[in-house]
């Protein structure tokens, strides 16, 4: 199993960091890795890159929809779209304060959900693209 190699290691962290494909070969050549046995451990190396960002986009897209659907019980289970100017007495308008402040707390919350939902999903699907450093996430 390519995992098992020797210089599997050393590769994964050349290509976490996203470090040049010709240093990283350059290093296996050094340590007399050529060939297939080179390019599998190569690919093994990005798979496990774009496994990790994967699952970073996953986090963001479970955070927005998890927010998305707190904005929406919100919004629905506090009834805010029935909201109502309240009067008092002769000519006293009182707006109630408090389901507008959970409106504006759903509102926020619901753009939030859809800005990590967006950026989750670009996250996973274009994955294999990123460069740089994953320690710079």
């Amino acid at each position: 199993m390519v995992k098992e190699e020797p210089q599997f290691e050393v590769v994964l962290k050349m290509v976490l960091w996203d470090e040049d494909r010709e240093a990283i070969f350059r290093r296996l050549r050094v340590n007399k890795v050529t060939g297939e046995r080179a390019e599998l451990i190569y690919q093994a190396a990005r798979a496990e890159r774009v496994k990790s960002l994967r699952i970073d986009g996953l986090k963001g897209l479970g955070l927005g929809l998890a927010c998305l659907s707190i904005a929406v019980a919100c919004y629905f289970g506090f009834r805010l779209d029935e909201l109502e100017v309240s009067r008092f007495g002769t000519g006293f308008i009182a707006l109630p304060l408090l389901p507008w402040l959970l409106g504006f707390f759903a509102a926020i919350l619901l753009a939030f959900g859809i800005w990590k939902v967006v950026q989750g999903s670009i996250e996973i699907l274009f994955a294999s693209m990123k460069k740089g450093s994953i320690a710079d996430r």
